[in-house]
């Protein structure tokens, strides 16, 4: 019993030294930059979408985009939400495909080379005020109505 307290006193303690948030997840106070180590890393931009789809999950919504970058070299695809990441007056949630370019200049390659994909996880207690999702590329933007939540079943009643 006493080891086991001084297990979870020790465990306490350990998770209260945590190394903080990196800047780019929107730490107060940082610069806005992107940063791996002690590297800055260029803007993410726009990226051409070619594929996006909503899909029901277990406990909320999936997102997925897949687009192709105009060069090898774009990694770290993500979608990142537009104004806030809160719906507005329609119930929509937009968000923008980008990738974080390379650093000087790539070859074009063929496309099967290019593709990126991103993806996110909209829990249901978001889903609440939100009727569609809206994804914007570099050469489009397309707008995906979310999947109803599955029925229900009602309870069995107990054979007598």
């Amino acid at each position: 019993m006493r080891n086991g307290l001084l297990l979870l006193a020790g465990s306490l303690l350990l998770a209260g030294c945590g190394g903080g948030m990196p800047d780019f997840l929107g730490r107060e106070g940082g610069d806005g930059t992107y940063r791996i180590g002690g590297e800055v890393l260029p803007e993410p931009v726009p990226v051409a979408m070619r594929e996006a789809t909503a899909e029901r999950a277990l406990h909320g919504v999936i997102v997925r985009v897949e687009g192709e970058a105009p060069t090898q070299g774009y990694w770290g695809a993500a979608l990142v939400p537009v104004g806030g990441g809160t719906p507005d007056a329609a119930g929509v949630v937009s968000f923008r495909f980008v990738a974080i370019p390379p650093a000087g200049a790539e070859a074009v390659g063929p496309a099967r080379t290019r593709q990126l994909s991103a993806g996110l996880f909209i829990p249901n207690l978001s889903l609440r005020q939100t009727r569609a999702v809206r994804i914007a590329g570099l050469n489009a933007a397309e707008t995906l109505p979310l999947p109803a939540a599955p029925a229900r079943p009602l309870a069995a009643a107990p054979d007598l």
